[in-house]
């Protein structure tokens, strides 16, 4: 099977600009000013929120490859179907997770966006197994990375220990897919290591999908690097239907 060019589907070029909305709260902004000297009930809500939106964008995303989904049918090796079946499953259970800690704190959840897909699957016709995988493995290492550069600025400790259980899944997933496409021999470099996954050696600070490696080995590193705030909006972005 041809591994599909990254930047065929992962362009993100042309997507609108405006500023993301999250419940009133305009994230980019909020990304300027989280800081671990700034720790507050009101900050850990608003840390609550950003997570429980990277959590709805995969858990759609999932849900897409899923009986049922619009996806579903591009899928056809059994193992990767029920992989799409229990990462969609795990990633609503974190939406649920996540809506219930922010509803215990007093907080009002965040609306699930309007999303779509179309600059990561331009061309549905091409959409396959390897394709699906190699999709989710760029998703998993961002969002594991995500939770671990808000640790620092969380007050609350149950807020923390839920992220924290959140993270390690995350980072279960990573391994998991990764080992997944070594198997089917995506995965075209099994020994690479790295901290910044699914970012590349090449380009370690960019923040275009297109500059992504998904090959790396399936233990990729003994001590993750964090992502900010920052970064993350960056990359998932383009995902935002823009607003008029």
């Amino acid at each position: 099977m041809t591994t599909p060019d990254r930047r065929s589907f992962l362009k993100y070029a042309g997507v609108g600009t405006g500023a993301m909305m999250l419940g009133g709260l305009q994230l980019s902004a909020f990304a300027a000013n989280t800081s671990p000297t700034t720790k507050s009930a009101a900050q850990d809500l608003a840390i609550l929120n950003y997570a429980l939106t990277l959590e709805y964008i995969e858990a759609a995303f999932y849900a897409a490859f899923d009986v049922g989904g619009p996806y579903a049918s591009k899928l056809s090796n059994a193992r990767v179907k029920e992989y799409a079946k229990v990462l969609a499953a795990q990633e609503q259970a974190h939406v649920n997770a996540l809506v219930a800690t922010i509803k215990k704190l007093g907080g009002t959840p965040a609306a699930m966006p309007d999303l779509t897909f179309a600059p990561l699957i331009p061309d549905e016709s091409k959409l396959n197994d390897e394709v699906f995988l190699q999709l989710a493995v760029t998703f998993e290492p961002v969002g594991t990375r995500a939770y671990l550069g808000q640790a620092t600025s969380i007050m609350n400790a149950d807020v923390l220990t839920a992220a924290a259980s959140i993270l390690a899944v995350e980072a279960n997933h990573v391994s998991g897919i990764q080992q997944l496409r070594t198997s089917l021999g995506y995965n075209k470099d099994i020994t690479r290591m790295s901290a910044r996954t699914p970012q590349s050696d090449a380009k370690p600070k960019s923040t275009d999908v297109g500059d992504f490696d998904p090959n790396f080995s399936p233990m990729p590193t003994a001590l993750w690097e964090p992502l900010t705030m920052d970064e993350v909006l960056a990359i998932v972005k383009p995902l935002f239907k823009t607003k008029a």
